[in-house]
């Protein structure tokens, strides 16, 4: 099994890095690549978790209603801007993003990713608060510059009441393969993380975001941020998902339901 996440957010890359830029906050660049995304889906019959963040949904109502009918809909914050910013109020921003989602999709929202995946004891303390059952705020990856989360399982395990859901990395190595990594490197890279993972009895968790399938152009960035995107990355990760044609996509409400009650020892 594969489970397939996708990070769908207002683009405010240039933001992170301290730009102004007039594209900052702006959501057609994820709607417009998620019209291209889903037709891929469609093609192999992909199920998948997309992590919706607040203000892409309030923006995209009937988009997201659309989504949560064939996927499964998590939450992604509302604001998208949580590293580094020394105004944010997690519970506050969580839970305004989350009752915009189940108004929307008038379904109980399961899970959250944090932004930037910003992972910390506070959050999974929010988490509880607000009733979420799995979170994957974790990316069991060495990213330099970012963070280091090597010494973090890379199967399910349990902190406090929630369920941790990890993001995959590349066994061993534990450097990462999900989206500018397949976009970016030889797809034998990634698909070779994939198997490995699936030869050890794991269900990689991949990650991708919309607007990496509709083609950015911004001198606001690094180059490797908007390479390769647009109609390059839907040809690729057509590709990318031609290698597993045999496996079976799971969400992550799937895997939450089937491991919960065996997961690994909790971790405090």
């Amino acid at each position: 099994m594969i489970c397939l996440t996708i990070d769908c957010e207002q683009w405010n890359v240039p933001e992170l890095r301290g730009k102004e830029d007039p594209s900052n906050g702006n959501t057609l660049y994820s709607l417009e690549g998620n019209k291209k995304l889903l037709k891929i889906l469609n093609k192999h019959k992909v199920r998948a978790t997309f992590f919706v963040t607040g203000v892409f949904a309030e923006q995209n109502k009937e988009h997201v209603k659309e989504l949560s009918k064939e996927h499964e809909i998590a939450c992604h914050g509302y604001n998208h801007f949580y590293r580094g910013n020394p105004n944010l109020n997690l519970k506050g921003d969580i839970s305004k993003s989350k009752k915009i989602l189940e108004k929307i999709t008038k379904r109980k929202i399961l899970g959250f990713r944090s932004p930037q995946f910003q992972f910390s004891k506070g959050l999974i303390k929010v988490l509880e608060e607000l009733n979420f059952k799995y979170d994957s705020s974790i990316h069991s990856a060495y990213l330099p510059g970012f963070y280091n989360h090597k010494d973090k399982p890379l199967t399910p395990f349990k902190i406090g009441k929630i369920l941790e859901i990890p993001a995959s990395a590349r066994p061993g190595s534990r450097l990462p393969f999900s989206w500018i990594f397949i976009r970016n490197l030889p797809l034998i890279y990634s698909v070779g993380a994939v198997r490995k993972l699936l030869k050890l009895g794991i269900i990689p968790v991949i990650y991708v975001h919309p607007w990496e399938f509709y083609e950015i152009k911004n001198k606001n960035v690094p180059f490797y941020i908007t390479r390769n995107t647009g109609a390059r990355f839907c040809k690729k990760f057509d590709r990318f998902l031609s290698k597993f044609k045999d496996e079976r996509f799971v969400t992550m409400e799937e895997i939450y339901k089937s491991t919960k009650l065996r997961v690994s020892n909790e971790v405090s």
